[in-house]
């Protein structure tokens, strides 16, 4: 009878659903706790900082700047000329591709993008918490205390308060406990519709992020197929194979529009060459992992420890975790693909091999552990079935679980030498057992009056619902402000100032390139729309990098910057307005033309326009020589038949320990710059200006041009005795100069003319895509790489040069995920008519 009663409160309870207010307040709450810890650490509009950090703010708030501009140009948005020329739509199908895109475009129409992500951010870390909630509802109706403790914990996870500066990564995170049910909908019920269309959503917005659903969905999919009983099977186990394998190809292919042009980008990087590589030993302590899931883990935004992982969500889900494995009403198969499937992520964090597999085969440096959130997810998945059948658990049981967690954190804590903040963690958890026990002593007591069984239990789901609130909002907040902050308000100023100079100064972007010496983010040049040549940006071709990385720029895999450009550069480029924050003087023959409270703007004279005519052997020069000096000579000898710099190796005059001294003699007029072989030196002083490695290459160092015979002093501490001077004269630059210009082009929107004198090669300074086409009066042309730049072949006379760009994987992703609607429709078309 009392095993009866009980079933029968427990039915009561679960016939209901889910009030509108356990949502509203899922999605509010976490909203408050980022909020709070925003204004806790001055963020606009409670300060002048910024909530981005990391990628937030050298990439993303470029990328919807730039996005913005690229649709304003209509049908050509897919190709930018900005930074030399790139695949724009490439880059938002990494990047951009979220629906939610949209909303950050109109919230930039009323606010500075950089409030626009972040409000953005708010309201998927909202929507994390109610697809969460919504999913434990979906199990368990009626516990709204429950639904909205999880979601909760899901959105103010180490995991999103330490990464959501990522902004594509959120709609995935969003996503995941939706596609979960829908996998368990498949293997429960035979229907496929939903997991197909969520998980093609995933694809679409984020194939990176969507990888990682992809092989989470395999998994799960078959981890449920396993747990579920042959009486309860809806179909043959064959049958649903086939119908997962068809669903699960039918979402690729409707997310094609993206997912082929983002792959084809991605498979063009240099990064890709390396993928898979280094699969042998292991990621960081196993200890130290499993102590991230302790109170005092807070998040973190960058690690050079690829063995660092973001996972604390709430000490609840460990309590939940013991009280899971001990209950007898859930399944023995169960609990082991349940705990197959938390082992196994959980290993991917320690295991090299395994991490890198979860990674797409790419080793993610700077954030590691990016697919954490899903072992997230998965501990929460367990906590769900474990609080929501409490009371089908002795109290017997419960307290052996409350045991085996406490001594599980104990020895955490011992072996990963934090014994001490540990006890914070074992605290809590006694204070949630407590409750708990309580919760199902009660109910228990009072088992013949169902209505005072139900309220206990709802009383004793609320205060449990507090502590976890409470430990989950005081944690969020803390780690919040733990976290670094950018200065939001420089950047604003920085384009007002920008701006103005452009305008005042009347500078010709369309002609030339205008570049920032001393950014103070990696896409400064883009954030503030300046038609430059810096780029950082995990789409960039392998073609981009060997080019910058040959000829002296600073430059990383993902990223290349205009530091350590030279005037040869500058002028081959044409880069002809360089915006300098006046914390440096340039000492070049560069005029300066205006200045601001912040900036000075000089202007290069030798800068040629976007195509100009060179010698035919340019086609077999090679990049060749120790270093970026010897590269630009040999590129200079293919163009116009002549070197220039004047080549000699130097020693330091002083070694001093830590510290060494070049002293370089330069004539009056005559122009040098070091190169310094090794490691880049974090700090450099010339003549006394220091310059720090946040202008991003200290190994080549602009010496400057002299009035007069000057001797430069250089310092550095990198210990290095030996560097490679390279000097010219600028009367020898000017000639060369003279002799590029007397034949240039003309590029506005793809379109040029230009008069030959003599048949040779139109380079143009964009870097070289096979999928860029060139069309000579007409006709197509044979387009040419000049180790990384464009090149075609005229003859002698006037020629109308025409470019058009065509996104490699568009046309065939396009196709093939309108097919697939196509299909889908007709698919519930006919279901519908059926069941009619």
């Amino acid at each position: 009878m009392m095993r009866l009663i009980k079933k029968q409160s427990v039915g009561k309870n679960i016939r209901r659903k889910n009030s509108s207010w356990v949502y509203i307040l899922a999605f509010l709450f976490p909203v408050m706790i980022f909020a709070a810890g925003f204004a806790m650490k001055g963020v606009y509009p409670f300060g002048e900082n910024s909530a981005l950090v990391v990628d937030g703010v050298h990439q993303y708030t470029a990328f919807y700047k730039e996005l913005l501009s690229q649709l304003e140009k209509g049908a050509g948005w897919t190709y930018s000329t900005h930074s030399m020329g790139y695949d724009f739509y490439g880059l938002f199908c990494y990047y951009l591709s979220s629906p939610f895109s949209l909303l950050v475009l109109l919230f930039m129409k009323f606010m500075y993008v950089n409030d626009a992500v972040t409000a953005v951010i708010l309201i998927k870390v909202g929507l994390c918490s109610v697809s969460m909630a919504w999913y434990s509802g979906k199990k368990y109706p009626g516990r709204g205390s429950m639904a909205v403790s999880l979601g909760c914990m899901y959105a103010l996870s180490n995991f999103l308060m330490g990464y959501y500066s990522n902004v594509m990564w959120l709609d995935c995170i969003m996503l995941l406990p939706v596609l979960a049910y829908f996998i368990e909908q498949l293997v429960y019920t035979g229907k496929w519709y939903g997991y197909c269309l969520v998980l093609g959503c995933c694809i679409l917005t984020s194939y990176y992020m969507g990888f990682m659903l992809c092989t989470f969905s395999a998994l799960y999919y078959l981890a449920n197929l396993a747990i579920i009983k042959s009486d309860q099977r809806p179909e043959k186990i064959l049958h649903s194979l086939l119908k997962f394998a068809g669903s699960s190809i039918a979402s690729a292919c409707l997310a094609g529009i993206t997912l082929i042009p983002g792959i084809v980008a991605v498979s063009r990087t240099a990064a890709a060459e390396e993928a898979g590589t280094g699969l042998a030993g292991v990621y960081g302590d196993i200890w130290k992992q499993l102590g991230a899931l302790m109170e005092d883990s807070l998040s973190f935004v960058k690690s050079s420890e690829q063995g660092d992982v973001n996972l604390y969500c709430g000490c609840a889900v460990l309590l939940f975790a013991g009280m899971y494995f001990l209950n007898k009403e859930i399944r023995t198969v169960e609990k082991i693909m349940t705990g197959a499937l938390v082992i196994f992520y959980f290993a991917g964090f320690h295991i090299t091999a395994l991490n890198l597999l979860l990674h797409g085969m790419h080793k993610p440096v700077g954030i590691p552990n990016r697919f954490a959130f899903i072992l997230i997810f998965l501990l929460l998945r367990m906590s769900c079935d474990a609080w929501g059948k409490t009371e089908k658990v002795s109290e017997k049981r419960l307290f052996a679980g409350f045991a085996a967690v406490e001594i599980f954190c104990m020895v955490v804590g011992i072996k990963s030498g934090k014994a001490g903040e540990v006890l914070l963690t074992e605290g809590i958890l006694a204070g949630m057992f407590l409750t708990v026990w309580t919760g199902n002593y009660f109910c228990g007591k009072l088992s013949r009056h169902p209505f005072g069984c139900v309220e206990i239990r709802k009383i004793c789901g609320g205060v449990l619902a507090v502590l976890i609130l409470a430990e989950t909002g005081i944690h969020g907040i803390v780690s919040i402000t733990d976290n670094g902050t950018a200065n939001r308000d420089i950047y604003v100023e920085s384009e007002q100032e920008i701006g103005g100079l452009l305008e005042s100064a009347g500078v010709d972007q369309v002609d030339y390139r205008t570049a920032i010496v001393n950014p103070l983010v990696r896409n400064e040049e883009i954030l503030y729309q300046l038609n430059g040549m810096s780029m950082y940006s995990s789409t960039n071709t392998e073609e981009m990098w060997n080019f910058v990385k040959n000829m002296g720029f600073e430059n990383l895999e993902n990223r290349f910057q205009y530091a350590g450009s030279t005037e040869v550069m500058d002028m081959l480029l044409g880069i002809r307005y360089l915006f300098c924050r006046n914390t440096r003087t340039l000492h070049t023959a560069y005029k300066k033309i205006a200045e601001s409270q912040s900036f000075d703007l000089y202007e290069n004279p030798r800068a040629l326009r976007s195509g100009y005519m060179v010698s035919d052997s340019v086609l077999d020069y090679a990049m060749e020589g120790t270093d970026p000096l010897e590269v630009q000579n040999r590129l200079l000898s293919g163009i116009v038949g002549k070197r220039l710099y004047k080549m000699q190796t130097v020693n330091s005059d002083t070694a001093l320990i830590g510290n060494t001294t070049f002293n370089i003699h330069l004539k009056k007029g005559e122009h040098g710059y070091l190169y310094i072989p090794g490691t880049e030196p974090d700090t450099v002083t010339i003549n006394g200006q220091e310059q720090k490695s946040d202008y991003w290459n200290n190994n080549f160092l602009d010496l400057g041009t002299y009035n007069v015979d000057t001797i430069v002093q250089v310092t550095t501490g990198t210990g290095m005795h030996e560097a490679v001077l390279g000097t010219y004269q600028e009367s020898e630059l000017d000639s060369i100069y003279e002799e590029l210009s007397s034949q240039q082009m003309d590029l506005k929107d793809g379109k040029g003319s230009i008069s030959v004198k003599k048949d040779g090669i139109l380079m143009l300074s964009i870097f070289y895509d096979p999928d860029m086409k060139v069309y000579v009066d007409g006709e197509k042309a044979d387009v040419k790489s000049i180790q990384g730049l464009t090149g075609v072949k005229l003859s002698q006379g006037t020629h109308i040069i025409t470019m058009k760009y065509q996104t490699p994987g568009l046309k065939t992703g396009a196709v093939l995920s309108i097919l697939m609607v196509g299909i889908l429709g007709a698919i519930c078309f006919a279901r519908k008519f059926r069941n009619r």
